[in-house]
């Protein structure tokens, strides 16, 4: 079976889940089969049988293999991977709502099992020869073989314990069970060829994402160029503030190999909070959780005060939300407090000459604004405005003073900030003017 080069360095069940992707099935058959026939631990073949031959309507041993690969997730305390085993029985016809349950018990809150363990890492992928005969066979002959493979699989004795200790995962394991199982059905599996775009930049999100296998990019675009801001393997969770907030996407994902996802669509959340309120709740607690630590790891302002600090200091912030249109500071008015940009994005937009507004400058999540009203004791002297539905972080005048006594670093990075942008705009301003002057002057 010739192998396109760039899969020339994946591992087996890689090469198989991209082959059925591209439409290969009978390579992706005889890799899958290979590999269990020579190793029944190796779950990710069961599962890509199963999940073929369930896509090809032979729904009998492949729903109890479903069933089967459920349990032996859970044993090894990957949930993605439980979910998803649960989602192809209910494909077979099988009824997922006791499977549902079972993992729920297994991950939610309380649960017996769960401690800070990791969650076992499967088998190292090993290279693996195709035999000759099971190279030649095709079509339903190789179906009926992996029906075969399943059926010895099945019938061995799983070498993982059924009370072994589970990790404990974050926004899941803050769930009841009950809870938890209403949002595990609320999910859907999807698998995404190499090198397709799950996210795209710009675009409105309505759906939050968990890897169950794979490996995805995240990558910002501006202009022709392109940087890589992340790298997302399985258990990976990602575009969850579309649940909670219309913010365009700040960034895009793309597979960078064959990969399955589960995936949750607002509408369907929006469901399940309806009837289950804690679902909502915990969503937006981890959504804000998630901003705060991205903060802290990326805000020039947040650096300036000691890392051992800096989670006091954003406790001390207000979390607000504002439409698009709705401003957070107004020219020629004193601000209210500092912001910081959490989602969503501002513009700043000043005056020229003739009152004319010019926009100065556009800010995302990480950036500051109010600075220079609150910090050189002026009016502001642009107006900054949300573009989407954005989420920013206040620190009042009030909790500010207080907090520039203990943390003056903070003081001084922010007065370098504000006289940085009040030249900024003087100049941007002042250019506009000189440039209206040249067309008159043509």
């Amino acid at each position: 079976m010739a192998l396109p080069p760039t899969l020339a360095t994946t591992s087996p069940i890689d090469r198989a889940h991209a082959a059925r992707l591209r439409g290969d099935l009978d390579g992706a058959l005889q890799l899958a089969i290979a590999l269990l026939e020579r190793d029944p631990t190796q779950l990710a073949a069961a599962s890509l049988l199963t999940t073929t031959l369930v896509a090809e309507d032979r729904g009998l041993v492949a729903g109890e293999a479903s069933l089967r690969l459920v349990d032996a997730f859970v044993r090894r305390g990957d949930l993605p991977q439980a979910l998803g085993a649960a989602l192809t029985a209910k494909r077979a016809g099988d009824d997922a709502t006791p499977l549902f349950a079972s993992i729920a018990e297994a991950f939610g809150k309380g649960s017996k099992r769960v401690t800070d363990a990791s969650s076992s890492p499967p088998p190292l992928p090993e290279e693996v020869a195709v035999p000759k005969e099971l190279d030649a066979t095709k079509g339903d002959a190789l179906l009926d073989r992996a029906e075969r493979a399943l059926e010895k699989w099945l019938a061995t004795e799983d070498p993982v314990g059924d009370d072994t200790e589970l990790p404990r995962l974050p926004l899941f394991g803050d769930l009841e069970p009950k809870a938890l199982a209403s949002l595990l059905a609320a999910f859907t599996l999807r698998d995404v060829a190499p090198d397709v775009e799950v996210v795209a930049q710009g675009e409105e999100g309505t759906e939050a994402f968990v890897v169950v296998r794979g490996m995805l990019r995240v990558v910002r675009r501006d202009g022709s160029e392109e940087l890589t801001l992340a790298i997302l393997g399985p258990g990976a969770i990602f575009g969850e503030m579309a649940l909670v907030s219309e913010a365009p996407r700040a960034a895009a994902v793309v597979a960078g190999e064959a990969a399955a996802l589960l995936v949750i669509a607002r509408e369907a959340l929006e469901k399940v909070a309806a009837k289950t309120p804690i679902v909502g709740q915990m969503l937006s607690s981890f959504c804000r959780q998630r901003m705060l630590s991205n903060l802290l790891r990326h805000s020039a302002i947040l650096r300036a005060v000691d890392a051992s600090h800096r989670e006091a200091l954003i406790g001390r912030f207000e979390t607000k939300h504002f439409e698009a249109g709705s401003a957070l500071v107004e020219e020629g008015a004193e601000s209210d407090g500092l912001y910081l940009i959490a989602s969503g994005a501002v513009e700043v937009v000043g005056k020229d000459a003739d009152g004319d507004e010019l926009r100065i400058a556009e800010l995302g999540p990480g950036d500051v604004v109010g600075e220079i009203s609150l910090v050189l004791r002026r009016p502001a002297n642009a107006t900054v405005r949300a573009l989407h539905p954005t989420v920013a972080l206040e620190l009042t005048r009030d909790e500010l003073h207080k907090v520039i006594k203990t943390h003056p670093t903070l003081l001084a990075e922010l007065y370098e900030l504000a006289t940085q942008r009040e030249e900024e705009t003087r100049s941007v301003v002042a250019q506009e003017a000189l440039d209206v002057e040249d067309v008159v002057l043509l």
